[in-house]
């Protein structure tokens, strides 16, 4: 019993960090956009849509 407890508190912190990792490279891609001049429409779109394939995207533009 005690073994299942822990295997869901695991998983629901895993899935939390998950969460807030997605969230977080979302907002960084979002302001990197910003600062290169995207339309508010394409930072939605892409943010939104793949939050983490277009922070990768614009670290690769940065470099």
């Amino acid at each position: 019993m005690a073994t299942e407890e822990l295997a869901e508190t695991r998983g629901s912190s895993m899935n939390r960090l998950v969460l807030f990792a997605t969230i977080a490279s979302g907002i960084i891609a979002a302001y990197l956009m910003y600062k290169r001049g995207e339309s508010i429409g394409t930072i939605a779109k892409n943010a939104i849509t793949n939050p983490i394939g277009s922070l990768v995207t614009e670290v690769k533009n940065k470099v």
